[in-house]
């Protein structure tokens, strides 16, 4: 688009059009005075406002700076450089005139003449570029500004009360036991127990998120089944779950399967049932109303230098499927990745234990001789076992509608040709339709995810002793608040950062590359 002293000199009529009255160009200064003026004023009264009230604050001087001679130094740039670059000025636009080159001299005429052209460069103030970049710095600035308003009223509340603004609580005493933390000590520092909180919460968010997807993947896959009855079953899951708020669902497990279930009770005189193996005196496992014990690994000797050996084992696994890639692509012969790999990486680990004497030997699960918890094994209490279970099954129905819908997107050319080739029902589903369905399954799933952590957080209602509750029962004892509240956030920020990213990472590598 060409400029206007461009356009201008095409035009043998432009010499013809009248020169706008004086009167309109003075009105066109004063509009442009005014709006400079109005924004002077604003930034004097800004930066008098603090000086007057000796504000020496850092950030708030500088706040003050910006809008007594950043923003009208930027206002000025744009009304001088646009007189420049098009003849008009804000004021200029606002009556309606413009100033133009004839061929023989600059003129100021009218734009409401039709014979005079429109300028092909827009203004500043009206570049969309200029708007959406000035829109960025004011929310920018506004944030700040609110953020720091909100940081220095909460510094003056805490003068005015006589709270510690410091971090050095966190080396006092908990003074509080912890459930299920026999670790951790009354008079262990709050760190500590922060620390036995954020396990606890990831335990929870792991198990519940791999609950979530499994059974969401076999729901959503039922939801589409040809058999009446499969379908019809995992709708009513669906439509149950994901209609109830989760805080209640954990309260429903807590309550129905523990509190008032059919368990028995763990006393001295009323033993939980003990599953036994076949002729052994070992449990396979232990069930009460208030805990649950599995076997587990109890470590031994060299186990630092056994996972050594494991992490050199996966980088031989992955080189193993690069390699069996590889053939693939150079002989056509099938891969065999998979099986490549695992097998692989098994036989290294296999020998690596025996040699090392077995770094990890099977703890089973008993009851202690006092009668009243469960040595040995691994064992968990009812608050968690209801916190997993409801969060797993309510963020479950919401994965089987991902899941479903997904695979509905997936054109059903891609099924048909499936069948074509003599693809089993199941070889469909692992082959065709759920690579191509995860792509799409992926994003919304991620925001599941992130769900579930943050609703761990509701363990509190079950006394499951997480970071949320670590947290408030700290609060409850005269420990800071803003400070706790602050850590506590920052932690489960992190956490759904950190799996947001990985997610993420793997939502790229599987997306087709264009060429």
């Amino acid at each position: 688009m060409s400029s206007t002293a461009d356009f201008a000199s095409t035009q043998a009529d432009l010499t013809a059009v009248p020169s706008a009255p004086f009167s309109r160009r003075m009105l066109a200064l004063l509009a442009d005075l005014l709006i400079l003026a109005l924004v002077g004023v604003i930034s004097v009264w800004q930066l008098g406002l603090r000086l007057l009230d000796n504000y020496s604050d850092i950030s708030e001087l500088a706040l003050a700076w910006v809008f007594a001679a950043v923003v009208p130094a930027t206002i000025v740039a744009i009304v001088v450089v646009d007189a420049v670059r098009i003849g008009q000025t804000p004021g200029m636009a606002a009556i309606g005139i413009r100033a133009v080159h004839d061929g023989n001299r600059r003129r100021v005429v009218s734009t409401d003449d039709p014979r005079v052209p429109e300028s092909g460069i827009p203004a500043l103030w009206r570049d969309v570029r200029i708007l959406r970049l000035a829109a960025q710095v004011l929310a920018v600035i506004v944030v700040v500004a609110l953020i720091r308003w909100m940081f220095h009223n909460l510094i003056s509340s805490m003068d005015r009360v006589g709270l510690p603004k410091d971090f050095d609580f966190l080396e006092k005493p908990y003074g509080v036991a912890v459930r299920d933390a026999f670790g951790l000590g009354v008079r262990d520092p709050v760190w500590k127990a922060l620390l036995v909180g954020l396990q606890n919460t990831l335990v929870a968010s792991v198990v519940g998120v791999f609950i979530a997807t499994v059974v969401g993947l076999l729901v959503g896959i039922a939801r589409l089944s040809s058999n009446w009855l499969v379908a019809k079953g995992a709708s009513l899951f669906v439509e149950s779950f994901r209609n109830i708020p989760p805080l209640v669902v954990i309260i429903l497990f807590g309550s129905a399967l523990f509190t008032f279930g059919p368990l028995p009770q763990f006393t001295v005189d009323n033993p939980p049932w003990q599953g036994k193996f076949f002729g052994s005196d070992s449990n396979w496992i232990i069930i009460s109303k208030d805990r649950w014990g599995i076997p587990s690994l109890a470590e031994g000797d060299n186990v630092g230098l056994f996972w050594l050996l494991v992490l050199a084992a996966a980088i031989i696994a992955v080189a193993v499927w690069r390699w069996r890639t590889q053939h693939n692509n150079a002989t056509g012969q099938p891969h065999h990745r998979v099986l490549w790999s695992l097998g692989a990486f098994a036989a290294i680990v296999v020998v690596c234990f025996v040699a090392l004497g077995g770094p990890y030997s099977w703890s089973w699960p008993a009851i202690s001789e006092s009668g009243r918890r469960v040595a040995g094994g691994f064992s968990t209490n009812s608050g968690y076992m209801a916190l997993t279970l409801g969060l797993g099954l309510y963020t479950a129905s919401f994965v089987a509608e991902i899941i479903r819908g997904s695979i509905l997107a997936v054109h059903k050319g891609q099924t048909e040709a499936a069948m074509a080739v003599g693809l089993k029902s199941g070889q469909r589903y692992r082959h065709v339709v759920l690579p191509q369905a995860q792509r799409i399954a992926i994003p919304p799933y991620i925001s599941e995810c992130a769900n579930l952590i943050k609703n761990t957080s509701l363990g509190i209602v079950v006394a499951y002793p997480d970071l949320t509750l670590i947290v408030i029962t700290a609060w409850g004892i005269n420990f800071p608040a803003p400070q706790l509240l602050l850590i506590h956030m920052l932690v489960y920020l992190i956490i759904n950062l950190l799996v947001s990213a990985l997610l993420n990472v793997y939502n790229r590598s599987i997306q087709l590359k264009e060429r």
